[in-house]
């Protein structure tokens, strides 16, 4: 994927001419944490200056497709309602959205491999346009549903796309700010996404959603083609080394069973924190009004410390975020079930939301610490799909204890996996000191290449 001294396609380069991911492999599975040589220009802490060209190149084009899927996720249910669906039709609907992107992980490593970021992130936008174009024209469910799947396989292709790029163009030491910059890009999308759904588009077609993602896709993947870096030859190198799914996890067994049971826990309490908090509003009595209402709050604080996490993250190691990230989202989780009032649900989803805030970018920025070069669309591929499976589950053990008709429960049992899950990160993941506390000795002998 790379080779030392090649441009970064940002104009800034990893830390003296050593790229992102080619270092010495220590840490977690020998995957290579990267920290610049005493002495190399910017220091052990690159300004966050160096972070301007990703605006361009990255997070803006990205900002423009999530406010599009931010637009139509929520009216998505009243679109197949619109082609005659049933109620039960409708959630599959949904559902579609995100396990065709969990499904399509894979297949989206072998590609990128295969085509390179350049040509694997157009193939993605065409697959988003083709999936938004049926679902835009659709008049029968069946259509919807396989337009759905095909949008969200699209999707699955692009974010794995920028999330190599972002792994291997981000230098090492602001690569916890970056990637939460980018966590933080999605979730303004999905912020302004209904904002933008409702100023343009009329109450009584949903189908409007589709039309403004699919707008958003195109003026996204043009913006994408317009910035890029002509010099950046590596993003347009293809044929590199595909390893098989199954190879990723025999080879990376150890940091899949520490660092990817923190992924997976995160993303099974995002997953469901959404879907308790609504269940829990209804069975106190609370209106649709109040709970959209709690879940803006929750937003809010959410957005407001994805920067600072990814600004410790650099600072401090990853475990540092991690942790406070996975037992915030639990306390939150345990707190609902005590929560009688708009007030005590208010406050638990506070809890929640600067949680999930605080680890923003973290899965990602854990993954491309991870990954190692010559395998890292294989690698980053199964990382994601540790994460989707976490997002999807999530609200499936929700749902499960719930039609056991132990509501009350659904808190105390996320907030008892997330807890666990901490305890193993806490106790086992493998993480290098943090880039702060190195001396120069440390860093000398952690970029001197292997006997």
């Amino acid at each position: 994927m790379e080779v030392a001294g090649e441009p970064s396609g940002l104009g800034v380069e990893s830390a003296a001419g050593v790229p992102s991911g080619a270092g010495a492999g220590s840490g977690a599975g020998g995957a290579g944490w990267q920290v610049p040589p005493p002495g190399a220009q910017g220091g052990p802490h690159r300004p966050p200056s160096a972070l301007k060209p990703l605006w361009v190149q990255v997070y803006l084009p990205n900002l423009l497709i999530t406010t599009g899927q931010g637009a139509m996720v929520p009216v998505l249910v009243y679109a197949a309602k619109q082609v005659h669906a049933s109620s039960a039709e409708a959630v599959v609907a949904v559902a579609l959205n995100g396990f065709g992107t969990m499904l399509f992980d894979l297949p989206s490593g072998r590609l990128a491999a295969r085509f390179g970021e350049r040509r694997s992130g157009l193939l993605a936008g065409g697959i988003l346009v083709a999936g938004l174009a049926g679902c835009t024209l659709a008049r029968s469910f069946a259509l919807l549903a396989v337009s759905v799947f095909v949008q969200a396989a699209g999707w699955a292709l692009w974010s794995l796309v920028r999330m190599v790029h972002l792994s291997r163009v981000a230098p090492p030491e602001i690569r916890g700010r970056a990637l939460s910059l980018f966590g933080g890009v999605i979730r303004a999308g999905n912020v302004l996404g209904p904002f933008v759904f409702v100023a343009v588009a009329s109450s009584s077609d949903a189908r409007r959603g589709f039309l403004i993602y699919l707008a958003s896709v195109v003026a996204g993947v043009a913006w994408l083609v317009a910035a890029q870096d002509r010099t950046d030859h590596a993003a347009e190198r293809g044929h590199a080394s595909h390893t098989w799914p199954a190879r990723v996890l025999a080879e990376h067994g150890r940091t899949f069973a520490t660092a990817g049971t923190g992924a997976f826990a995160i993303s099974l309490l995002r997953g469901s924190r959404v879907a308790l908090v609504a269940l829990w509003a209804a069975h106190i009595g609370l209106n649709a009004s109040s709970a959209a209402t709690i879940f803006a709050w929750s937003s809010v604080v959410d957005l407001a410390f994805f920067y600072p996490a990814g600004a410790l993250s650099d600072r401090y190691g990853r475990r540092a975020v991690m942790l406070p990230c996975m037992v915030l989202l639990s306390v939150g989780h345990l707190l609902v079930p005590f929560s009688a009032s708009y007030l005590s649900l208010f406050l638990a989803a506070l809890v929640m939301g600067f949680g999930n805030g605080f680890g923003s970018g973290i899965v990602m920025t854990l993954g491309a610490d991870l990954a190692p070069s010559a395998q890292r669309p294989s690698f980053l591929a199964v990382w994601r799909l540790v994460s989707d499976a976490g997002t999807s589950t999530g609200p499936l053990i929700a749902s499960g204890v719930v039609g056991l008709g132990l509501i009350t429960l659904v808190g105390p049992v996320m907030g008892a996996l997330g807890l666990g899950a901490a305890a193993v990160v806490a106790l086992w993941l493998a993480e290098p000191a943090p880039l702060g506390r190195r001396s120069g000795a440390q860093q000398a002998e952690h970029l001197s290449p292997p006997s």
